[in-house]
């Protein structure tokens, strides 16, 4: 068997359109942020009941992914037996992209996405950087 029958060949039109769309949460953040720094109308929060949304749902990801595996190794040595719980993927970045679009422009909103964005385990970023080296998702076979 040849080398390159062994390993899959690498799509980079996939990864592409994968880093595309689940780095567009934080790319429209920061332009938002960008716009509110050089417009000279100010409004701190706009939409912001879906950020608050998001940062509820990211920080349940957080708190399921990172404190309550940690708590329960604490409690009972380890995580042998325990079901894996993994809360609600996806739907705080959905919250971010609306009150990033409904809000483009306000400072608050933008920096309230970027640490929603940042806390949610569960979001498009992170499913990205827990996928990337997974060539079976991301590379062709053929």
């Amino acid at each position: 068997m040849n080398k390159s029958e062994q390993q899959p060949r690498r799509s980079y039109t996939r990864r592409a359109i994968g880093l595309a769309l689940c780095f567009s949460p934080l790319i429209l953040l920061l332009c938002s942020a960008v716009v509110a720094l050089v417009r000279s109308e100010r409004r701190p929060f706009a939409a912001i009941g879906f950020i608050v949304g998001a940062l509820l749902f990211a920080c349940l990801n957080f708190y399921l992914s990172f404190i309550r595996p940690w708590w329960l190794r604490r409690r009972h040595g380890s995580l042998d037996g325990i079901r894996h719980v993994s809360g609600l993927p996806i739907i705080g970045t959905i919250l971010v992209l609306l009150g990033g679009v409904l809000g483009f422009g306000a400072m608050g909103t933008a920096l309230l996405g970027l640490v929603a964005v940042t806390l949610d385990t569960g979001g498009a970023p992170w499913f990205l950087i827990a996928t990337w080296r997974d060539s079976s998702f991301w590379d062709s076979s053929k």
